[in-house]
């Protein structure tokens, strides 16, 4: 039950990471690059989400703890995490750009 009640906990935390982070995606990016980060996000919250409603599904006592449902629980989070390291990757890519200060852009 623990895994279960631990999902309920951290998906959240998840989504609302994923909502953010808003400096992921230059605006001056490609259609094809903000499209993909866009399929991206639309993938990680629906892998969040599908680990949530069956945590909760388990915890409430409508399915049976068991192998499946812990199954889809790890695979979820599992595919959330490896997401967030893309996500993670891209922000490293797009920090490394030239940076420009404020006080520069401002004269």
């Amino acid at each position: 039950m623990l895994l279960y009640e631990s999902a309920m906990q951290v998906v959240p935390v998840l989504l609302i990471a994923l909502f953010i982070e808003t400096r992921s995606v230059d605006p001056q990016a490609s259609r094809a690059m903000r499209r993909w980060v866009n399929v991206h996000d639309r993938g990680y919250a629906a892998l969040g989400i599908v680990a949530f409603m069956v945590s909760m599904l388990v915890v409430a006592d409508i399915v049976a703890a068991g192998r499946a449902p812990a199954a889809i629980v790890i695979a979820t989070l599992s595919g959330c995490m490896g997401m967030l390291y893309t996500r993670i990757l891209q922000r490293f890519a797009h920090d490394r750009g030239p940076r420009r200060d404020q006080a520069s852009a401002d004269r």
